[in-house]
């Protein structure tokens, strides 16, 4: 039973609201405690914790005064301390701070140090990273690795492998007579067989069985980019790619010929969705793109992904502690990698601003990962945690990179910046942001 499943009636948009705030929330709780403990390690009071922004709409004070509250507004949060103007940090209450005693002037923010200033500050992206490599080394603790040993521990319905007669248990022996040690084998031979038959002998409960494995890699669409070809065309994931202008596609390869020999004009796509037959027409636009050596070249595309799995799948094994720690820190570096890349290739104009995505789609994602269960939501929140301590690091004033910054120039110059030059960095950042939520808002509404 999926986690989804397990709540009540809901309704059909709770389906994804609920889950967008578990994850959320979650998230922006551990970034914005990370500010608040390593501020209370620093000798600096909290005069409020929230998780949203505007009203509030419960909350309490404890016994060392800071006020714990939910806001209206549950896109976010932050931790107002002593001595600060706003939430933002970006200010100075002088009055306040001329009120003070000289105790209380001490826990304040700006009486803080440089170091320990910039130590608060960086604390809330570094506490997200580190959620993101405890909750993915918590995966691979509970779930296991995957391994390559020659074992089928899985067969997906409908698809070649369970024609064939594959069944969990069976121990691969060898394709086409050639013995086989590894399960990656045998991924490798069918693949290499374009589309013909292989014989796999496996071992089941000590017999040996011969099982003709034919495997035509299904071209069913797997993601379709916003604003492609595949998209204006009304092709949809899920959908079975059964021709191209008259000719039967039977692999992945066969499509992209299509595509390519289309140089740019409409072609005619046969579709299979859910059993039933669809026919649209689409046209390949150009793009840059890395190729298998990494060179940017231009491609004829339709914009999709498809999904080629073999249909079977080998058995995961136990994780030691040291293996899911390991694992942690390998997933959460490979998440801000790809991030790192995504915006680098859209800085450099051969990214799609089309792949942006807002709260719309950040809940569409969060419903289907609780779909498909609890350590799919999970995951989900990993990637969500460590792309929101990286982004959160970026030098814009407003965000932690931002105030980082400030404190990098005060480090160089003496002194800070003087308050009319840290105003208008505020505005501006606080400009690109708001605009940048509108843009990725836009992307969503015109993907629904």
């Amino acid at each position: 039973m999926s986690f989804i499943e397990q709540i009540p009636f809901i309704g059909p948009i709770a389906y994804y609201i609920i889950p967008f705030f578990i994850v959320l929330m979650v998230v922006v709780f551990i970034h914005e405690y990370g500010h608040y403990k390593v501020a209370q390690w620093c000798g600096v009071h909290s005069d409020a914790f929230s998780i949203g922004f505007g009203p509030e709409i419960f909350g309490w004070k404890d016994k060392r005064g800071t006020r714990w509250k939910l806001s209206l507004i549950p896109l976010g949060g932050y931790v107002k301390f002593r001595g600060d103007a706003d939430a933002s940090s970006g200010s100075v209450d002088e009055a306040a701070l001329s009120q003070m005693t000289a105790e209380e002037r001490e826990g304040s923010f700006p009486s803080a140090s440089l170091p320990r200033r910039a130590a608060i500050v960086a604390a809330g992206p570094i506490f997200n990273f580190i959620l993101a490599a405890l909750l993915f080394a918590g995966l691979a603790y509970s779930i296991g690795l995957p391994t390559d040993r020659p074992v089928v521990d899985d067969v997906a319905e409908g698809t070649a492998a369970e024609t064939a007669g594959f069944q969990p248990g069976d121990r691969l022996l060898s394709v086409d007579g050639a013995e086989i040690a590894a399960f990656s084998e045998l991924n490798r031979a069918a693949r290499a067989s374009n589309g013909e038959m292989v014989s796999v002998k496996v071992d089941r409960g000590g017999d040996v069985v011969t099982l003709p494995f034919t495997f035509v890699p299904p071209i069913t669409v797997e993601t379709v980019r916003t604003g492609g070809a595949a998209a204006d065309a009304g092709i949809e994931p899920g959908d079975l790619i059964v021709s191209v202008s008259g000719k039967k596609i039977l692999i992945f390869d066969d499509l992209r010929n299509a595509v390519t020999a289309s140089e740019g004009k409409p072609i005619p796509i046969v579709l299979n969705r859910e059993g039933e037959t669809i026919e649209v027409t689409a046209t390949p636009e150009m793009r840059e793109m890395r190729d298998e050596n990494n060179n940017i070249v231009k491609r004829y595309l339709l914009g999709v992904t498809h999904s080629s799995s073999l249909g079977i799948w080998p058995p995961l094994e136990s994780a030691t502690l040291l293996e899911a720690a390991e694992t942690g820190v390998k997933r959460t570096y490979g998440v801000l990698s790809a991030t790192m890349f995504f915006l680098y290739e859209l800085i450099a104009g051969r990214g799609d601003v089309g792949d942006l995505g807002g709260p719309i789609r950040i809940a569409e994602f969060s419903g289907q990962a609780a779909e498909q269960g609890t350590s799919s939501l999970i995951g989900l929140m990993a990637v969500l945690s460590a792309s929101i301590g990286l982004i959160n690091l970026f030098p814009i004033p407003v965000l932690d990179g931002g105030h980082l910054l400030f404190y990098a120039i005060e480090a160089v110059r003496g002194k800070p910046l003087n308050e009319r030059a840290q105003e208008i960095g505020l505005r501006i950042g606080f400009a690109l942001i708001i605009s940048l939520m509108v843009f990725a808002t836009y992307n969503d509404v015109i993907r629904l």
